[in-house]
């Protein structure tokens, strides 16, 4: 799991924290600071023994900083989190029972979850989670959404799509990097909450 984070230190605490009371074994977890002024530092101090590696620098932008961050992971399931989103509780363990039963599965979504500012849960999206190349390069990719918060993949399909996010997006990397998933494999659906986006009017 990587974590790109730039001056969210009201949030970064409790993303660090979902991500290590997982109990999940053989973590990696990197955390790639831009750089922050905003305390962010001391808060990832003080976790950084749970840490696989860390860093605060100027790293030009969101996705290069997450490319960077998974050049310094080795294992065979790949995410990220924002460092204003969090992971529900036992959502990497659910993950990797997933990966580790169906070999033939190479990238996975949950049912979207989204947090309210002070991080409890504010909406679930309830309808049918049908998801398909065909539907999302059609435009069909809004009901439901694949969020990103609640998606994992496999190492070897991340390599055969390229190895990296685009960095000339400011915006929608994960969206770019769907299609590219899409291309190679089929994505499976988990009835699960996997992850979440929290909403606070500052993204």
């Amino acid at each position: 799991v990587v974590t790109p984070s730039f001056n969210q230190a009201p949030f970064l605490a409790e993303c660090i924290e979902s991500v290590l009371s997982q109990g999940y074994p053989h973590l990696e977890y990197v955390i790639m600071d831009g750089g922050s002024t905003d305390g962010s530092v001391e808060i990832i101090r003080r976790y950084e023994k749970h840490i696989t590696y860390w860093q605060s620098a100027s790293d030009g932008g969101h996705y290069t900083a997450l490319n960077a961050g998974f050049l310094r992971t080795t294992g065979d399931v790949m995410a990220w989190l924002n460092s204003d989103d969090k992971y529900p509780p036992l959502a990497l363990l659910k993950a990797g029972f997933l990966f580790a039963h169906n070999p033939q599965v190479d990238w996975i979504t949950g049912r979207p979850l989204v947090w309210d500012r002070d991080g409890r849960p504010d909406s679930v999206f309830v309808g049918a989670l049908r998801y398909s190349r065909e539907r999302f390069v059609s435009g069909q990719f809004d009901e439901p959404y694949i969020q990103q918060e609640s998606t994992f993949w496999r190492r070897s399909l991340w390599n055969r799509a390229g190895g990296r996010l685009n960095t000339d997006l400011e915006l929608a990397g994960d969206f770019e990097l769907w299609i590219r998933f899409f291309r190679s494999a089929p994505l499976h659906t988990v009835d699960a909450l996997l992850g979440g986006f929290r909403q606070h009017g500052a993204q």
